[in-house]
């Protein structure tokens, strides 16, 4: 039986967010908050878990201002990391629980764990990290290892495309598919029985120009506001139960995740096999007992 979803919206600096939420609030087990990625991606893509997850608890989900086109907004002043920490305060707050497990994806992770590192009186409990982007000179680093594990000379185009500030052309392109077949959402899982079969919904206009403003033209391209990002040197002070997820064949290496778990007195980590960052749609099955074993334990 599927999950019931209600959707409320909700004012936050700038504008307002629309805010799903799978399950019935108050009841079950200790709700969960999922913060999608990007900038500018969108929450679909853990919508299929999130029902699933929903059978013990209540579930949200909310797409961060401007990466929908009814939060649409044209204010680049608005796409900062602060503000958006900010709006995910907003959404904590709004949802009023005593005690919260928080979500997030890549850019997600970010903010998750800004929030608790800002936020001495957070109702986080735990932090589920998955394919995190902790340190954008990091994330760099490990893409390069990615591309050069393509083979056929990517590493090489992607370096002289980004010398002559060249991205639109078909080889360039041509790359950023390849890459993300590989290691964003594998299409060799697609076919394979208990797939989530449910693609990655393409950011809106509005989605893809904060990603442009703050990343860049693609997943090993920064050239936005986040070409600095890097909170390696916070990560210690986080003090709450803190999972690491990533897929077999990421776009954040196992050895990347294993040392953000360094960093963390007392985190875990999980490697989904034969998957890469959306191991939520590719391993259905084992990233949701991974992440169920992980919340039995509050």
């Amino acid at each position: 039986m599927a999950a019931t979803m209600t959707t409320k919206y909700l004012e936050v600096p700038g504008g307002f967010v629309t805010l799903s939420v799978y399950g019935r609030e108050g009841e079950g087990g200790i709700p969960a908050l999922y913060i999608h990625g990007g900038p500018g991606g969108n929450k679909e893509s853990f919508r299929p878990m999130a029902e699933r997850i929903a059978e013990d608890r209540a579930v949200y989900l909310y797409d961060q201002i401007g990466c929908d086109e009814k939060s649409h907004t044209g204010e680049e002043s608005l796409w900062t990391t602060d503000r958006y920490v900010e709006e995910l305060n907003q959404v904590i707050a709004s949802i009023g629980a005593p005690k919260i497990h928080l979500i997030g994806r890549s850019w997600g992770a970010y903010l998750a764990a800004r929030h608790v590192l800002d936020t001495p009186q957070s109702p986080a409990i735990s932090i589920t990290m998955i394919s995190p982007l902790v340190s954008t000179r990091i994330w760099l680093a490990d893409a390069k290892q990615r591309l050069a594990e393509l083979g056929e000379g990517c590493l090489e185009e992607v370096e002289l495309c980004e010398r002559e500030h060249h991205f639109d052309g078909y080889r360039y392109q041509e790359i950023i598919r390849k890459y993300e077949a590989n290691f964003r959402y594998r299409t060799a899982t697609v076919e394979r029985p208990g797939h989530m079969a449910t693609p990655l919904k393409p950011k809106s206009y509005s989605g893809t120009r904060v990603y442009r403003h703050m990343w860049g033209p693609s997943e090993f391209t920064c050239e936005g506001t986040l070409k600095d990002l890097d909170i390696t040197d916070r990560l210690h002070s986080i003090r709450i139960s803190v999972l690491f997820v990533c897929g077999e064949f990421d776009q954040v290496r196992q050895q990347t995740c294993e040392y953000y778990r360094s960093l963390i007195p007392g985190s875990r980590m999980a490697v989904i096999p034969d998957a890469s960052q959306t191991s939520y749609l590719e391993q259905p099955n084992i990233f949701y007992w991974t992440l169920r074993n992980f919340f039995e334990c509050f």
